[in-house]
């Protein structure tokens, strides 16, 4: 545990990397939110980013993927954070702060209408379904090992990992039957941000408290 340490800057090889693959995500969920999930190809998808079928694969494995570029890369700064953490403040407390300073207190309705036909299309598929679970399992286990590394937890992290995670599979529930059945605004802003401190409260206190 230790203060953030200053990030290196990114050499523009790397800089263009990711640039690719924010491009070709974002085309591809173009794609997806306007015609379905099921009815895009990748060959469609690499004709939309100006690449070829092969360079997406470079980046993405699987379609699912596509999806799920932001839920990873969001995986990685919070683990991160958790692992830079100020001293003396704990898991729980690091993971909701990070979380809270995530959350956008309004959005505009265009990204409103975008966020609700995301959490359609996702609620609507067993395969992205199961992705997204698969997403959770592998942040769970990145963030034991930060866990048992900066803690005293011991073979205690794994359990820790997995109910810090659980509390964020909720909130994220939450929010799609939120989103779904219309509740926008300010008000999903607030809804949201009292589960996140609720949820971690809880985790803190302890179930039995």
């Amino acid at each position: 545990m230790s203060a953030p340490a200053a990030q290196p800057s990114i050499g523009l090889r790397e800089l263009k990397k990711q640039r690719t693959r924010a491009a070709i995500a974002d085309a591809a969920l173009v794609l997806f939110l306007a015609r379905g999930f099921d009815e895009v190809t990748i060959a469609e998808v690499a004709r939309a980013a100006e690449v070829s079928e092969a360079t997406v694969f470079n980046y993405f494995r699987t379609k699912e993927d596509l999806v799920f570029n932001r839920l990873d890369q969001f995986w990685i700064r919070l683990i991160d954070a958790i692992e830079h953490r100020q001293d003396g403040q704990g898991i729980v407390a690091a993971t909701e702060a990070f979380l809270l300073d995530q959350e956008p207190t309004s959005l505009s309705s265009e990204r409103e209408e975008r966020l609700a036909a995301i959490n359609r299309m996702i609620a609507e598929s067993p395969a992205l379904l199961a992705r997204e679970r698969a997403s959770y399992d592998h942040a769970a286990i990145a963030l034991a090992e930060v866990i048992a590394r900066t803690t005293t937890l011991g073979e205690d992290a794994a359990t820790a990992a997995h109910l810090i995670l659980g509390v964020h599979k909720t909130l994220v529930a939450y929010t799609r039957e939120q989103v779904l059945a219309g509740t926008s605004g300010q008000a999903l802003a607030h809804r949201v941000a009292a589960r996140t401190r609720s949820g971690y409260a809880l985790l803190r206190r302890g179930l039995d408290a």
